[in-house]
């Protein structure tokens, strides 16, 4: 007792310290206590059910890679959207790129494309090419894909 009556000063500036950091600490819960919420908040309840294994995953660019116009396959899986990028060669057309494209579907099952929704990026190795990449989405429930608008070459005259 003989040392807080001594030093009232210190001890004052310390519950002073410490009552502030408690407020500090509510301030800033009351304002940002949304940031500690997953970023996906309730739209992947039930992505246990529907888990897409490793084997479809390798499946899926296997097939991929035995077409001969495919150069290259890869996949990956963010939340519920599964990404699919495949790599053509130079002499493919859009409409050859968009059938080989409808081949993935194949190798998920009724209930996973019901959940998932699936992405599928087609690309040339040459980026000059004003016609790719194309980009198709198949919405979770949906039947098909929906491709990018076709892309039309304008021509500057001035040049």
């Amino acid at each position: 007792m003989k040392y807080i009556k001594k030093n009232k000063l210190t001890v004052f500036i310390i519950v002073i310290f410490v009552v502030l950091v408690f407020i500090g600490a509510y301030i800033y819960n009351l304002f940002f206590s949304s940031g500690r919420k997953e970023a996906y908040g309730n739209r992947l309840d039930g992505i246990e059910e529907v888990r897409i294994s490793d084997d479809t995953y390798k499946q899926i660019v296997k097939s991929l890679k035995e077409n001969k116009t495919v150069t290259d396959a890869s996949t990956d899986c963010k939340g519920k959207i599964v990404n699919i990028i495949i790599t053509v060669t130079d002499e493919e057309t859009k409409e050859n790129a968009k059938k080989i494209s409808e081949t993935v579907l194949k190798h998920f099952d009724k209930e996973q494309l019901e959940f998932y929704d699936i992405q599928v990026f087609v690309k040339k190795n040459n980026a000059e090419l004003n016609d790719f990449p194309i980009i198709g989405y198949k919405q979770n429930g949906k039947s098909g894909f929906t491709w990018t608008k076709d892309r039309a070459v304008v021509k500057d005259e001035n040049k």
